[in-house]
């Protein structure tokens, strides 16, 4: 209802202070007199959306979320209701839905260039960095002079190499906007792809230094001043960079995820297995040829940071492979059969017509994604998946298994400097300790693994393939039962695009260099304290000691 209409006078002048108060943007004010207002038992578009926008800006999303949704109640076809919902949902996380919020605005009012521009960031934070672009592209043909659209398009110009489109779209945003931080951030990363690296530095210190950042950004750019301070060779001050970077990152997660670790998940898996009797995990059924099969099935797995990128990009080129980048085909299934011994013990007597289910639940994902296996070699890249091992050989007994690997110091580094947002696994990085602790987890679980089942799997080694690109290469390719293709010597022209998001995004839009092997060198005396968590693996594997 409007104000003053079907209330008394009291009830509208309460309302017409809190609606002045957000139009002042004066929220704590907002906040103070929506929840007196609350307490009085007034229920009304205007309360429950101002208390909403305080939470929303204080980072509660959640509080936030739900003070949103009850204001739709009242205005079901408000916009800006369903954009407030979407940048909450945002908040939390929660892209998918954020998506979904962000098009019901545009379902009633398809002409809000904020409403477009945030979708973008949505899609961007899903991984759909064109969709994004074009996103962007809408804003600001409804609003030309859109500096944060702009700079959104320089920065996905900048990570595809795109140098002139990046520079252009991030001179018209800080034209606009002398000061736009993902313009500046968009150059940064161009000045470093083209070995400036002084430029990049006094251009990311003026950005962090200026204090308009929001804690990610702020990350971001502070891994960004590493990366430049490395390229000068002043490896103390960029290890130091990194580690500010993570603790800019850890402090707001700490308490979500404390008592929800990843690392914990592995050292569970290896007290099941080590006494799991090996003929339970026979499954008596493939899962034979089927309409849409692949000719064959791969799972490149390992662990992160290990070259299966790079790898997964060069197999990529061959037309007779279809690849799909960690888009989680396992996710559901891990969790219903691989997070308690129940669960195990479950998945180990799947049989018949239940284990053809859980089979077509993955063949549905894959589907979902838009990759045509059929007749086909498939490889799902995914190295955390290593964990899921039980679950892939139960399902696909015949499947192929490439396990990458690298020199267990440059996987650990390499974690520590570079991540995606911060979810479960991403934690465990943010400490170097840790990371080190949850390298060495999987690798043992690996290992239980290998023992215990009658796994078909090559290793890869990603410095291998550096020293022999075409060799290696052509050993995987009889492994997996495909013909070498010369498109796969350029792969990084032949490709699909990888996924923006990803640390190893720029490196494998480039020619192979050899300059990501044995980085951990260069700070050796940084990385000494994890050296005993890591020398079994370094000598397991093969690589020389210090």
């Amino acid at each position: 209802m409007a104000i003053g209409i079907g209330m008394n006078e009291m009830e509208a002048r309460i309302l017409a202070d809190i609606s002045a108060a957000v139009t002042a943007s004066n929220l704590n004010q907002a906040y103070r007199l929506a929840n007196a207002a609350i307490q009085r038992g007034i229920r009304h578009r205007v309360v429950f959306n101002a208390r909403g926008l305080a939470l929303q800006a204080a980072g509660r999303h959640k509080e936030a979320l739900d003070d949103f949704q009850q204001a739709a109640m009242f205005s079901p076809r408000d916009p800006s209701l369903f954009n407030a919902i979407g940048l909450s949902q945002m908040g939390l996380e929660k892209f998918a839905e954020a998506l979904e919020s962000f098009d019901a605005a545009l379902a009633i009012d398809p002409n809000r260039p904020h409403t477009h521009y945030r979708r973008g960031l949505a899609l961007a934070m899903r991984g759909d960095h064109d969709a994004a672009f074009k996103s962007y592209q809408r804003a600001i043909a409804l609003m030309p002079d859109y500096p944060e659209a702009l700079a959104s398009m320089a920065s996905i110009a900048a990570r595809k190499g795109e140098a002139d489109d990046a520079r252009a779209f991030a001179a018209r945003a800080l034209a606009l906007r002398a000061d736009e931080p993902t313009a500046r951030y968009a150059l940064a990363i161009l000045e470093i792809g083209e070995k400036r690296f002084a430029d990049a530095e006094q251009r990311l210190r003026a950005l962090i230094d200026g204090g308009r950042l929001h804690v990610q950004a702020r990350a971001g750019a502070m891994g960004l001043l590493g990366d430049a301070l490395e390229g000068q060779k002043k490896y103390a001050e960029a290890f130091a960079a990194y580690v500010q970077e993570n603790e800019e990152l850890r402090r707001p997660h700490a308490a979500r995820f404390t008592e929800m670790r990843a690392a914990d998940t592995p050292h569970h898996l290896m007290a099941y297995f080590r006494d799991a009797p090996v003929e339970n995990w026979k499954s008596k059924d493939d899962g034979g040829s089927f309409a849409g099969a692949p000719a064959q099935h791969v799972f490149l797995l390992g662990f992160m940071r290990s070259g299966t990128t790079l790898l997964e990009q060069v197999l990529a080129s061959n037309p007779r492979i279809v690849a799909l980048e960690e888009k989680g085909t396992l996710n559901g299934l891990g969790q219903l059969y691989m997070t308690s011994n129940e669960g195990l013990d479950a998945l180990a007597a799947l049989e018949g017509s239940e284990l053809a289910r859980t089979r077509q639940t993955y063949w549905d994902r894959v589907r979902s994604h838009g990759a045509d296996v059929s007749g086909k070699i498939f490889v799902d890249k995914q190295p955390l998946n290593t964990v899921k091992l039980p679950l892939i050989t139960k399902l696909f007994p015949k499947a192929k298994i490439l396990f990458a690997l690298r020199d267990p110091r440059d996987v650990v580094f390499s974690c520590f400097r570079r991540h995606f947002r911060v979810n479960e696994t991403m934690f465990e990085f943010l400490a170097l300790d840790d990371a080190a602790r949850f390298y060495a987890s999987i690798m043992e679980l690996s290992e239980i693994y290998r023992e215990k089942f009658n796994l078909d799997l090559l290793e890869h080694r990603y410095e291998d393939m550096v020293e022999d690109f075409e060799g290696r290469v052509r050993a995987v390719c009889d492994f997996i039962g495909v013909e070498w293709t010369e498109s796969m010597r350029d792969f990084n022209k032949n490709a699909p695009s990888v996924d923006l998001r990803s640390p190893s995004a720029t490196q494998v839009s480039k020619p192979l260099y050899g300059g990501a092997v044995a980085q951990w060198r260069r700070y050796r005396e940084q990385l000494a304290p994890i050296f005993p968590i890591l020398d079994p693996w370094v000598k397991r594997y093969g690589y020389p000691p210090e």
